[in-house]
């Protein structure tokens, strides 16, 4: 099986995911959410209102730019709290789980370890042997 193939399995695999299918699940039911939909538009709003006049310069109102600020982040906030962002938010992280074990996994095999057995070090793996019993 060629590198290209393999690639091909893999990513045929990811998708074939329970989490990558509970991601694309939260991500459409906050597609056809209109309350949510028209709150992200006003996220962007914000943030332009915001990065225009931050632009400015000193003629830029810092009064206006704290009051964007806070419109901004209780907004974010508010939108955060729904029900349909946060199982996004939890797909999401799942998601990015995986892809970190993907790539540590990756990692190793690029450092010549054995694809068959390798494993990647706990979290709290200092990378100094004499500190634990080894990773492996």
């Amino acid at each position: 099986m060629s590198l290209e193939s393999t690639l091909r399995e893999l990513g045929k695999e990811i998708q074939a995911d329970p989490r990558f299918k509970a991601l694309k699940e939260a991500a459409a039911v906050n597609d056809k959410d209109e309350d949510l939909q028209k709150k992200m538009q006003e996220l962007q709003l914000i943030s332009l209102k915001f990065q225009q006049e931050a632009t400015k310069g000193e003629e830029s109102d810092s009064a206006k730019i704290e009051e964007l600020q806070k419109q901004y982040q209780d907004l974010y906030n508010e939108v955060m709290q729904l029900e349909s962002m946060m199982t996004y938010s939890a797909a999401a992280s799942e998601m990015e789980q995986m892809a970190k074990y993907i790539s540590g996994m990756i990692g190793l095999f690029f450092d010549g370890q054995d694809p068959e057995t390798c494993e990647i070090p706990a979290e709290d793996c200092t990378h100094d042997c004499t500190t634990c019993g080894g990773c492996h």
